[in-house]
């Protein structure tokens, strides 16, 4: 229950256990009983309103989405802010969602992305993102609308299907940017199939996200020849706490109250103190 919710109830509470005292002196014979009894019932009714009000314009609907906003920008804020302090001077490429930027059928979307925004707030100038990159969607052909019997339009179905099943290495091959051209390669969707592609030998490489099992595989690889070193990785905390409590103020205390930052130095302690969250 949120803070705001909590104080509206209390308030309820009080002006009706105001209501209720000014009634009980009103039949005592207290002149001021009645006018009390009447403010009370005025505030508890206030309170009531107030929430209804917030429930038919949303507006708890709107705080719980701006707050799962904030949390995934939290979590590439930190990263970024990691990354920065650790490979300060290099030169990323970042390859982004492309379910972001286009619908099924090809039409170029303006949305948010707070994934990426968060992490572009966290790299600051220390690193230099070179170029933003997205596999190619397999786009549907738009067809005329199809009518019921009563006249109806029938909804096709025009949702996408799920990126495993059509971002593939050879996908993710097309769109590599030449190999001298940057450092770091950041993904906010994972790799296709968890396994990288040779284009990515010997560069720093950066997961948020994907299976957790093939970001294990890749961290255990790592100085393997032809292979990419992965340096950095964020996924979900098992004992992450979800509720609508306000976002704490200390920033690692909020990333670290759902996400983990995995590095090459606690990808062991992570593994042994979370033991089923790398596992096949």
């Amino acid at each position: 229950m949120g803070t705001i919710t909590i104080i509206r109830i209390v308030v309820m509470i009080i002006g009706a256990i105001i209501a209720i005292f000014g009634m009980s002196k009103s039949k005592e014979g207290a002149t001021w009983g009645q006018p009390l009894a009447i403010c009370g019932a005025i505030l508890a009714i206030i309170a009531a309103l107030w929430g209804i009000k917030n429930t038919m314009m949303g507006d708890d609907q709107k705080a719980a989405r701006d707050r799962e906003l904030e949390y995934q920008r939290i979590q590439t804020r930190e990263l970024g802010k990691y990354l920065a302090e650790k490979y300060a001077g290099q030169k990323a490429v970042v390859m982004v969602d492309p379910m972001l930027r286009f619908d099924v059928y090809g039409t170029a979307l303006t949305r948010e992305d707070p994934i990426l925004e968060g992490l572009k707030q966290g790299l600051g100038t220390e690193i230099t993102v070179v170029k933003e990159i997205y596999p190619q969607m397999p786009f549907k052909e738009k067809k005329p609308p199809v009518m019921g019997p009563d006249g109806e339009e029938i909804m096709d179905d025009d949702m996408m299907e799920p990126m495993e099943t059509w971002f593939t290495g050879r996908e993710l091959t097309a769109i590599m940017p030449p190999a001298d051209t940057y450092d770091l390669f950041i993904t906010l969707i994972g790799l296709p199939n968890g396994r990288p592609v040779r284009e990515l030998s010997g560069k720093n490489l950066v997961i948020i996200g994907g299976d957790t099992p093939s970001m294990g595989s890749l961290f255990q690889a790592n100085g393997r020849k032809g292979l990419p070193n992965t340096v950095a990785a964020v996924t979900y905390n098992p004992d992450a706490v979800y509720d609508d409590k306000p976002i704490p103020k200390d920033p690692q205390e909020a990333f670290n109250k759902r996400f983990l930052l995995v590095t090459p130095e606690n990808f062991e302690s992570l593994k042994s103190a979370h033991s089923n969250l790398f596992s096949m």
